[in-house]
């Protein structure tokens, strides 16, 4: 769609991986409007499965949502890293396990009416045990589930995260049913 500009720019807020700015932008209609948007670093997702077959999640707290939450391994992408150095260092930090294979399955936009957030959907498998490298992981808890369990956990709601839901969801039917693969950016 063409006709959208962008007038001005302004940033309120600057943080460690988001930045928050106000753009005002004329629409095609001609009417003059402000947009908030959130910078993000970007960011991976991985649905890791192990040698039995199960896919590995974490369950750990969020304080956006003032709650635990189950979810497949993920992170932000640091500045000097790939998507795939990312998915590696994530799965290390996340869950003690580095993939022997990491498949790329696609990606998505986060929220797109308000952050530009671009999350890179993988698939690791052929799991090694690593040394978890985060300060942080002794607040992670790693559940392993079959893919109906967590099929059925999507479900009944007791997965919540979107980049979960449709990582899950994704590798049911395009990878473990091997179906077509839609084309994705």
């Amino acid at each position: 769609m063409s006709g959208y500009e962008t007038l001005s720019s302004r940033y309120i807020f600057e943080g460690r991986c988001v930045r928050l700015r106000v753009d005002s932008v004329r629409l095609p209609s001609g009417l003059e409007v402000e947009r908030e948007v959130v910078e993000h670093c970007g960011a991976v997702a991985i649905v890791a499965l192990n040698n039995e077959g199960e896919i590995l999640l974490v369950r750990q707290f969020r304080q956006a949502a003032g709650k635990e939450l189950l979810e497949i391994p993920a992170g932000g992408i640091d500045a000097d890293e790939t998507p795939e150095q990312s998915a590696y260092r994530e799965m290390q930090e996340e869950t003690g396990y580095a993939p022997g294979e990491l498949k790329r399955l696609g990606g998505f936009y986060v929220a797109p009416g308000y952050d530009d957030e671009f999350l890179h959907l993988f698939l690791a498998t052929e799991l090694k045990p690593a040394r978890l490298t985060a300060e942080d992981t002794g607040e992670i808890e790693i559940v392993r589930v079959t893919p109906q369990e967590a099929s059925e956990l999507i479900r009944k709601g007791e997965i919540q995260d979107a980049k979960s839901i449709a990582g899950i969801l994704y590798y049911l039917k395009f990878e473990a049913g091997h179906e077509s693969c839609p084309q994705l950016p």
